[in-house]
């Protein structure tokens, strides 16, 4: 147990507390690599060894074979004994460094299904094994991905010991910090932004008095309004009064972000009122939290879902929330990280579903997309901005989805039941013709980033064709069966 302990220590500590779970586990001190080659097939809820393909061994002659053709290439094109040994050793190290991550993934994925079938001694030794190949620190995006990912699965195991392992809650300060350089780093939180915006502008283009409630202004602070004021201020007519609503659980930031709006409201030109709720709409009465509304006044409400931690609270007291409020708009954006095998069908947090191990290579697949996008985006080694990212934002994601697992998990539900869960209480969905179009062409062209636009309106990001966000429209529409 303290091994594992010791795996999370490399970034911040976690809070334990003792229960009845056993805690006389028998602990492997070291892990041979891959030692039986065991696969784990479910039959129902149980596991059996079977002899794994060889897919270790495939991928390893894959990557050796394209060396050969790389290195047979440049030996043609080099001319001389220097040339030759020194296009030798490049490929050399390339061909270690690919193997590398090869082993690392297969490790890890070893150790996935050892923790998913409950074999947790065996589980700590790879971790233990992972820890010495893995650094989050590394110029490989695949190597500080599992680094992070052997921290939660590390966190998990702890876990299932001892009884509660919870992270400690980060400083607000910190949050606010790594999703400002997310914003910054990253346009895929800028599309997203752009997408709401466009939104909000089509949706209230005559209203002369709007309203915003933002469900969770804490971790994207003022950014995404500050996008918005510019907008609103060069509208035909001039601006409206705008009033917005923020809920977090930091006063000094909502305070802060308050203070930033009215700062640019101001010399815009724009009416401007910010009302701080410094709780989580989730924990709330709906009627003394959010300030009366005004005869003539357009409301949009904005809902930032996501894996980090929970913002909101409980998710159907936030829906009666939305719902109370009956807002012109309701702007929804989610994470995007369905289809693993067994685990329910694509859209939506699908990894926040089903069993552990789905979870997981779900989990997988979507990180490494988000960590591929940000190493493009900031390729240099030392980069502190995205080493703040992915340690702020990323690395607690992946801890919230891997560690801390069962009931208490925020944002649990995928896309889909979103969808008839707000057309219960009343939600329809509201067009989005042409905003792909837009968030599209404002994508930096040949970076890999992607847009995709459903038939339903939902605006898909993603990267090199990996959907990572989803940003949907909705206005209500009050029916006779519509749950109040």
């Amino acid at each position: 147990m303290q091994d594992s302990l010791s795996l999370m220590q490399f970034h911040d500590p976690y809070l334990y507390s003792g229960s009845a779970v056993s805690a006389n586990l028998p602990l492997s001190s070291s892990h041979s690599f891959l030692p039986h080659r065991q696969d784990f097939v479910h039959t129902g809820d149980r596991c059996s060894g079977k002899d794994v393909p060889e897919f270790v061994d495939q991928a390893a002659a894959e990557v050796s074979g394209e060396q050969e053709l790389a290195v047979s290439k440049e030996v043609h094109e080099g001319g001389g004994d220097a040339a030759v040994e020194e296009q030798d050793g490049a490929a050399t190290a390339r061909g270690e460094e690919e193997a590398h991550g090869v082993r690392m993934i297969a490790l890890l994925m070893e150790c996935a299904v050892a923790v998913s079938v409950g074999n947790l001694a065996d589980a700590n030794g790879m971790l233990l094994e992972l820890a010495q190949m893995a650094s989050p620190y590394a110029s490989s995006c695949g190597e500080r991905l599992v680094a992070y990912f052997t921290k939660a699965m590390a966190a998990r195991l702890m876990s299932s010991w001892v009884g509660i392992c919870a992270p400690l809650a980060p400083p607000c300060a910190a949050v606010h910090a790594a999703f400002r350089a997310f914003y910054n780093v990253s346009p895929l939180a800028r599309f997203a932004y752009l997408a709401c915006n466009q939104a909000i502008l089509e949706a209230f283009h005559s209203k002369r008095l709007v309203h915003i409630v933002d469900l969770d202004v804490v971790p994207g602070g003022a950014l995404q309004w500050l996008s918005l004021l510019p907008a609103l201020a060069a509208r035909p007519g001039g601006p409206p009064l705008l009033r917005v609503t923020g809920f977090g659980m930091s006063a000094s930031a909502l305070h802060d972000t308050g203070n930033q709006l009215a700062g640019l409201a101001s010399k815009l030109s724009i009416p401007f009122e910010f009302y701080a709720v410094a709780k989580r709409p989730g924990d709330v009465d709906a009627v003394a939290a959010v300030p009366s509304r005004r005869p003539g006044e357009a409301l949009a409400v904005h809902w930032l879902r996501h894996a980090m931690y929970d913002a909101a609270g409980d998710d159907g007291a936030t829906m009666r929330l939305v719902r109370w409020l009956e807002p012109k708009m309701l702007t929804l954006v989610e994470q995007e990280r369905g289809g693993a095998p067994g685990d329910g069908g694509g859209g939506g947090a699908g990894h926040e579903h089903g069993h552990f191990l789905g979870r997981f290579v779900s989990a997988l697949h979507h990180y490494s997309a988000l960590f591929d996008s940000l190493g493009a985006s900031r390729p240099a080694d030392e980069d502190a901005s995205r080493h703040l990212v992915e340690h702020g934002v990323l690395g607690r994601e992946i801890g919230n989805v891997l560690a801390v697992g069962g009931p208490s998990r925020s944002g649990r539900d995928k896309l889909g039941c979103w969808q008839a869960e707000l057309a219960r209480h009343g939600f329809l969905r509201a067009g989005g013709a042409g905003r792909a179009q837009l968030v599209a062409g404002a994508c930096p062209a040949g970076l890999g980033s992607t847009v995709a636009d459903d038939h339903d309106g939902t605006v898909r990001l993603g990267w090199k064709g990996t959907p990572l966000y989803a940003v949907s429209t909705w206005t209500w529409c009050p029916s006779p069966h519509a749950q109040r």
